[in-house]
């Protein structure tokens, strides 16, 4: 059974395999130190998502199925590159509120 992200504040607290894993919670850890940056941390954000979709792809949550714009976009493309940047899109919702996560 897979647990529900809580949230702390407006972020989810990331799921365990995350803080198990070393590169995972390397990014977590500058992510957070990022966050409130006048630069933003939106590099940040992206090596998370491709990490977690190229070492934990079973961990990549499902489809949306809520009402996201982007879904059904990336479920049409039949492309490498846009299944790539859909599992992205989904993974950033471990780690990121889903207003943020949901923009790319």
């Amino acid at each position: 059974m897979a647990e529900e992200p809580r949230e702390v504040g407006d972020r989810p607290v990331p799921p365990p395999f995350m803080w198990g894993c070393p590169e995972c919670a390397r990014w977590l850890l500058r992510l957070g130190r990022q966050w409130d940056a006048p630069e933003g941390c939106f590099w940040e954000q992206l090596h998370v998502a491709r990490h977690i979709t190229a070492a934990h792809p079973d961990d990549v949550p499902p489809q949306h199925l809520d009402g996201c714009d982007l879904c059904p976009y990336y479920a049409r493309r039949k492309d490498d590159a846009a299944a790539l940047m859909w599992a992205q899109h989904r993974a950033r919702d471990l780690f990121m509120p889903p207003s943020i996560a949901r923009l790319i």
